[in-house]
């Protein structure tokens, strides 16, 4: 329940405050060099070239200045050690104003030098920065706004905290070949974690300018003195200078009237000994030397000045406040090689030269520093050149989470506008005496919800009654009382369940429950990419076979929502139903293949016939599958079926309808349609055919050869139905004429390719199965593989022995070491399951030996005696093993 509410909170506060944040992060990155762009835009400005003399001492720089501008009063001097840096004088404000002004000095030959290029946008970048350019109510929505980044970081992290948090990969490696919103999670999720402490550094700092009470707190809780508050709040800004902004100081916003923004890091000696914004002093009358002071003489600068450079040991800043007050003289400077641009020193000489005071920030114990170095820590300086940098990135990489954010959250909200439409779809209720079909959902993102809805409204069409509830709710009880049940789960991270779902997880771990009698299947959502594809969904099926809950049919894994994965799911769920009447979820890219022969391989044989079909690709690039995958075929309505149709739609036809015209181009849209009632469709238009009418669905095949042998091969057993033939196997055996065009798709099915080395391969089958089978051992022929053992079955060894002759052929050149059959309408019935017992010992042997089992044909009857057979010999627990190995495999159907 508390990671529900911090997941609400989190993207609420996202798609709102998070759009100010991008502003705020951009801003700030922007902010980040903000002296070295004003640099590079001002030569001879911000800096001037080195004279061969050198440059003026600060109280002869003051005379030239003064006499430049005898009618404004100088405040302050701030010289630098670099001798091409212009110093920069401050002037008091006029009557009225509550700042003066600043302007850069040839520190040569004292020349007052233009206002910088540059200032006035740096003005507003830092404006929107901190007032998003709306005054106070900016800085409050700012300071919420940065208050609630804290948030972000704490609960960002606690949300995606991973279950395996000891694998560095997990933490902050990203994996660009994912797409969409795995992708986006990725970059949201772990870019996060990246910039984390920066995130939460920024904020905790950057709320000392947002509230007082916070400013205030962040003193105590340091053990520093509280500085002093900095005039009234609550003024908007208007263009000025950003001086009281970049000196961390409270109040209000820089205001009208004031030029010369000085760049970040400039301003920064002002406070005292690394305290910004303590008490200055009383300013006097009187010029560089003072006038009128207290005992013990006048401070002078002209005398003094040599002192401080000698007591300082050197300094790249130094500022002078003006005039000279009483009988001593503070200069607060950076010196060399300090800490960051805030880490100023404190040095008083008293009239005579002696030193009375020397504060250094270097002395000062760590809480003072803090305290002192709020800027610094805000802008990442106080960590060097490296933190700056680093800040400036996360800041300006703000907008990326704003961005993914909202994508992670339409993705979600479009989830589940499909899952309420699917949802409100099923309110009807079903009419039957059959119990209904418990469908039980693992989501992190909506889509496993999604597909759960669409299989219901699937079963629902074919007259089931369902039930859909989230896995995590459930308990095995539940599962008993259900008897079938279809698990639609995704996978979280690397291999976990999703977080609905762990009160289930947690069962499973408990150990295997009393599930006998259950029969279901599994749909398992992953990404290949990551180490443990689909585990969530493996671990559940494993737990339900040892639980003792029988599969419907083979576990169905699906590659980031693969249309060809969803297709075989949809098959399965209408040979559960004996129904195929929905058009597939997705459409399939089609391929053109070219039908060149099909040949009837067991004519006479008490069986349906059964074809051998080759189609050609029409282009050559599309010889390009693994032994082992399988062919998706989009069927067509026979051509006398359409005949028919046309027949009766022109007689209900009204006679001002011109069908006739529309035949030619019609005809290859009801080609590929599910034909509705001629009644029904006496008044359409042929634009309402293709609008109107689901495509026909896909019929799936494995495939019996491999690109090598230049053409796709099929092993097809005609279905008969009271209507006719079915719908794939009656166009590939009957109604596609040679030579004509068949839309074909090739589905990768990864789970039942060959092994990728020479081990021994044991492969077992009965029917058209022989037609996988037949595929990987030429692929193990072609490599040179010659360790295969062949266990098929059929009903007679006369009629239905497949590719005898291919067979015996490779049997007797070593391809296939040993070759064994069970004809189950012989004198002697046999079955695969029957031969496998016989040859109990040469199984155990060859699977000592490392050999692995692949089963391909019917999963009525044949796949589950098999497996029967394979636990008998074997043991559940050695069985169970090797396929979590991935030396079992079956392809069946």
């Amino acid at each position: 329940m508390v990671k529900w509410v911090l997941f609400q909170l989190h993207w609420f506060f996202g798609i709102t405050a998070g759009i100010v944040l991008a502003v705020v992060g951009v801003t700030g990155g922007m902010l980040s060099f903000e002296r070295e762009i004003l640099v590079a835009l001002n030569p001879g400005i911000l800096t001037v070239g080195k004279a061969e003399t050198a440059p003026l001492a600060p109280d002869a720089l003051i005379q030239r200045i003064r006499a430049q501008a005898p009618d404004k009063t100088v405040t302050s001097l701030t010289v630098y050690g670099d001798p091409e840096r212009s110093a920069r004088v401050m002037f008091a404000p006029p009557p009225g104003e509550r700042r003066g002004e600043f302007l850069y000095v040839n520190p040569y030959d004292g020349k007052l030098l233009p206002r910088p290029r540059g200032e006035d946008a740096m003005f507003t970048i830092m404006f929107i920065h901190r007032w998003l350019a709306a005054g106070e109510v900016g800085k409050q929505i700012v300071g919420a706004s940065t208050a609630i980044l804290i948030f972000f970081a704490l609960s960002g992290l606690y949300l995606r905290w991973p279950r395996n948090w000891t694998s560095l990969k997990t933490w902050v490696f990203i994996d660009f070949s994912r797409r969409g919103r795995s992708l986006f999670w990725e970059l949201h999720s772990i870019v996060g974690t990246w910039v984390l402490p920066f995130y939460l550094l920024a904020a905790l700092t950057g709320l000392t300018w947002s509230y007082d009470w916070y400013r205030n707190a962040y003193y105590d809780v340091l053990g520093a003195p509280r500085p002093a508050q900095r005039g009234p709040g609550g003024a908007p800004p208007q263009q000025a200078q950003g001086q009281q902004a970049a000196n961390g100081a409270q109040g209000a916003p820089p205001q009208a009237g004031q030029t010369g923004t000085p760049p970040a890091g400039e301003a920064g000696a002002r406070g005292q000994n690394g305290q910004p914004g303590g008490e200055r002093g009383q300013r006097g009358p009187g010029g560089a030397g003072g006038q009128g002071g207290q005992g013990g003489g006048r401070a002078d600068l002209a005398t003094l000045w040599p002192v401080f450079v000698k007591e300082s040991g050197g300094f790249t800043q130094a500022s002078l406040r003006l005039p000279v007050q009483g009988a001593s003289l503070s200069i607060q400077y950076i010196p060399l090689n300090a800490d960051h641009e805030r880490a100023s020193n404190t040095l008083v000489l008293d009239a005579s030269g002696k030193v009375r005071e020397h504060k250094r920030y270097s002395d000062l114990p760590l809480n003072l520093k803090l305290a002192g170095s709020i800027f610094p820590l805000h802008a990442g300086s106080f960590f060097g050149m490296p933190g700056l940098i680093l800040m400036m990135i996360a800041s300006l990489l703000m907008p990326l989470f704003t961005i993914t954010g909202w994508l992670l959250y339409l993705d979600r909200r479009r989830k589940k506008k499909e899952v309420a439409r699917q949802a409100a779809a099923l309110s009807d209720g079903v009419t039957s005496d059959a119990a209904p079909v418990l469908i039980a959902f693992a989501s992190q993102s909506g889509t496993a919800e999604r597909l759960a809805w669409q299989s219901a409204g699937l079963l629902k069409a074919a007259g089931r009654p369902v039930r859909v509830t989230p896995l995590g709710t459930l308990r095995p009880q539940d599962l008993v009382a259900a008897r079938q049940v279809l698990f639609v789960v995704s996978t979280f991270g690397e291999g976990e369940a999703p977080d609905s779902a762990r009160p289930f997880a947690k069962l499973m771990q408990a150990g295997p429950a009393a599930l006998a009698g259950i029969t279901y299947g599994v749909l398992a959502l992953g990404e290949r990419s990551y180490a443990h594809f689909c585990g969530f969904g493996r671990d559940l099926d494993v737990w339900l076979r040892t639980s003792g809950a029988t599969p419907l049919f083979d576990r169905v894994e699906a590659d980031h929502e693969d249309a060809a994965a969803l297709r075989h799911w949809q098959a399965e769920l209408g040979a559960l139903t004996g129904t195929s009447v929905e058009a597939d979820w997705t459409a399939p890219a089609y391929r053109s293949w070219r039908l060149v022969s099909r040949r009837e391989l067991n004519p006479g044989s008490v069986g349906l016939p059964t074809f051998h079909v080759v189609l050609e690709p029409a282009d050559g690039a599309d010889l390009d599958w693994s032994a082992g995958d399988v062919a998706e075929v989009g069927p067509e309505n026979a051509p006398a079926t359409l005949d028919a149709f046309f027949a009766a739609w022109e007689k209900a036809a009204p006679a001002e309808l011109a069908v006739a015209e529309s035949h030619g181009e019609l005809r290859q849209v009801l080609a590929r349609r599910h034909l509705p009632a001629p009644a029904e469709a006496a008044g359409w238009q042929p634009q309402d055919f293709t609008e109107r009418l689901k495509p026909l669905p896909h019929r799936e095949y494995s495939m019996a050869s491999i690109p090598q042998d230049g053409r796709l091969e099929l092993v097809v057993r005609q279905a008969r139905t009271p209507e006719g033939y079915g719908l794939g196997s009656g166009w590939l055996t009957v109604h596609a004429p040679i030579g004509g065009t068949v839309a074909l798709r090739i589905r990768p099915n990864s789970g039942f390719h060959a092994p990728s080395d020479g081990r021994p391969l044991i492969l077992i089958g009965n029917g058209t199965g022989l037609a996988g089978l037949r595929s990987l051992l030429k692929a193990r022929i072609h490599a040179g593989q010659d360790r295969n053992w062949l266990i098929f079955g059929e009903r007679n060894a006369d009629k239905d022995f497949y590719f005898r002759e291919e067979l015996a052929g490779w049997t007797a050149s070593g391809a296939l070491e040993r070759l064994d059959t069970a004809f189950s309408r012989d004198a002697e019935k046999l079955y695969v399951q029957d031969v496998l017992k016989r040859e109990a010992d040469r199984v155990k042997a060859w699977v000592a030996e490392g050999a692995a089992i692949y089963v391909c044909g019917s999963l009525k009857g044949m796949a589950p005696a098999v497996h029967q057979a394979l636990t008998d010999i074997l043991g559940a627990d050695a069985l169970e093993a090797i396929a979590q190995d991935g030396r079992y495999r079956r392809d069946v159907y």
